[in-house]
């Protein structure tokens, strides 16, 4: 089993304020990819990857302490969406992978419920609790929020706009799983497109889905948090000590 964590792009609204690598962003005194690598140890994934285009060697210098993480650079990093990154990732592996974003913090118990849920198809787990979420983000998910709709826990649509908020049962959490009997077609799919350059991940899921390809979905419900832009990760630091237990 292989973990890629996307962690190309620059995070421009957060590194206006910050001025490091989103990634980079400190929980505590941790910064949030030593969080999430640290929380992949105690599984029993051995493979580590991360995907790397801004600031790449200011990033792998901050990581040197882990010995064992192979480190794929995207040179298209600032040319393209994520999903380019995915697809540069994919193209190292061999084996069963799990995708993740690099922008959220997550609990081991999340990977190891994949785990032991992993079957022939994607998999791609979605957050019951997401309203606890938004609520320390203290944003309105009918402005920000996307859609999430199912059929007998299998995806049949994702990403678009919020239109009735009580229609919204789950979140997306920027994790996939993806089995190596499917690599290859995933890749394929996204090389044959004529717009490499502007589609989105959740949309290249949907595009998934238009291919025939099985999504199952895996219902988490708790352990999770997302730093979309600044005012996330200051609400997150701002109330984690209060009136909310920490998302570990």
């Amino acid at each position: 089993m292989n973990i890629i964590f996307l962690a190309a792009g620059k995070g421009s609204r957060f590194y206006n304020k910050t001025r490091v690598n989103k990634c980079l962003l400190k929980i505590g005194k941790k910064p949030l990819i030593k969080i999430l690598i640290d929380e992949i140890k105690k599984t029993n994934i051995k493979n580590i990857n991360i995907v790397t285009g801004y600031r790449s060697k200011y990033l792998k210098k901050k990581l040197t302490e882990y010995k064992k993480i192979k480190f794929i650079y995207n040179k298209l990093y600032n040319k393209r969406e994520m999903t380019h990154s995915l697809i540069v990732g994919l193209k190292k592996m061999k084996n069963d992978t799990i995708i993740s974003y690099t922008d959220i913090m997550f609990n081991s118990n999340i990977i190891n419920k994949i785990i032991k849920h992993k079957k022939k198809n994607i998999v791609l787990p979605i957050l019951k609790n997401w309203r606890k979420v938004w609520k320390i983000r203290g944003k309105s998910a009918n402005l920000d929020g996307e859609t999430i709709f199912l059929k007998k826990n299998r995806l049949i649509e994702i990403g678009s706009r919020i239109k009735k908020i009580n229609d919204v049962k789950y979140q997306y959490m920027g994790i996939i799983f993806i089995p190596k009997s499917k690599i290859k077609k995933i890749i394929k799919i996204y090389e044959n497109l004529n717009n490499k350059k502007n589609i989105h991940l959740t949309n290249f899921l949907n595009l998934l889905l238009k291919k025939k390809m099985i999504v199952n979905t895996l219902k988490i419900s708790k352990g999770w948090y997302e730093f979309d832009d600044y005012e996330d990760y200051k609400n997150y630091i701002n109330k984690q000590n209060k009136s909310y237990k920490l998302v570990l």
